[in-house]
């Protein structure tokens, strides 16, 4: 036997939600990643170090959300055989298409990279077929086909303290890796709420310092911009050869902060990067 410790280094993005960890196993099989057989090991906090006892034989550990999300939401490292102890570093990287998976710090493994391209792929379909039949059950028995095209009437949405005015061809929803979601068909708003007290070992932090790590830890490089009282940046992400348009708007209240992920397809931002500033404009706390 030999050790396997792993350490999540410490990130804002999924900091409440424990990592699951698990190990290859053929014998003793509790679940199956991607079609490997799987033993859990134990589970790992945000800024968390765990040591685990593992076999010799190579075998390949991987560190899920959930059962739910575990085939798209998953990073896997492959053990080579050996009697040497492993250290193995990672940490959650904010992508909403891949659920903001964790990943494995130094990975030059095309085995992996091409699981988390395919992962990524999988969680953005996932996302905007969740978005089309929330549109289709929402609005097909009372749509006016006629009237299609034509903008929704002004809705105001709640979710504790916040309100947004969206409009009412939006329907509100649920969401495993955000607070709430909004979807209107071939758009969509996710929030995601973060409290002083979830963040308070990271120190004092300016909506600005709170802002540029997200997207640090993101990895997307983007020039964050103020502009009508708004702290926001936009950029595309491409997926299985499509690119959405996203508009990311940063709040604090008296006891949190807020992210807004405001999302279409990149040939439609011009058609909504307006309603989208009209929309993050609306957001308001009691």
């Amino acid at each position: 036997m030999r050790n396997l410790t792993i350490t999540r280094t410490k990130s804002f993005v999924a900091c409440l939600g424990k990592m699951k960890v698990y190990i290859e196993d053929h014998t003793a099989a509790e679940t199956t990643i991607g079609d490997v057989p799987c033993r859990k090991l134990g589970d790992l906090k945000n800024g968390e170090t765990k040591t685990f006892s593992i076999g010799e034989e190579e075998a390949k550990v991987f560190v899920i959300a959930d059962q739910l999300s575990k085939n798209f939401c998953n990073e896997f490292y492959k053990i080579p055989a050996g009697e040497n102890d492993v250290f193995l570093s990672g940490k959650n990287r904010y992508n909403p298409a891949s659920g903001n998976a964790f990943r494995f710090d130094g990975v030059t493994d095309e085995e992996v990279l091409k699981n988390r391209k395919k992962g990524t792929k999988k969680g953005l379909i996932i996302l905007i077929i969740a978005a089309i039949v929330g549109f289709i059950i929402g609005f097909a028995a009372t749509m006016d086909w006629d009237d299609l095209f034509a903008s929704g009437e002004p809705e105001t949405f709640s979710y504790l303290n916040m309100e947004i005015t969206l409009n009412d061809r939006f329907d509100q929803t649920s969401d495993t890796d955000y607070n709430v979601c909004f979807d209107g068909g071939e758009v969509a708003v996710f929030v995601l709420r973060e409290s002083y007290t979830s963040l308070a070992e990271f120190g004092e932090l300016t909506l600005t310092d709170y802002a540029e790590q997200v997207m640090e830890n993101a990895e997307i490089d983007v020039t964050l911009q103020e502009k009508d009282g708004l702290t926001y940046c936009e950029y595309t992400l491409e997926s299985d050869g499509d690119e959405l348009y996203y508009v990311t708007v940063f709040y604090e209240c008296d006891d949190a902060f807020w992210l807004f992920d405001f999302v279409t397809y990149a040939d439609e931002k011009n058609n909504y990067s307006q309603s989208f500033m009209d929309w993050a404009k609306s957001v308001k706390f009691q």
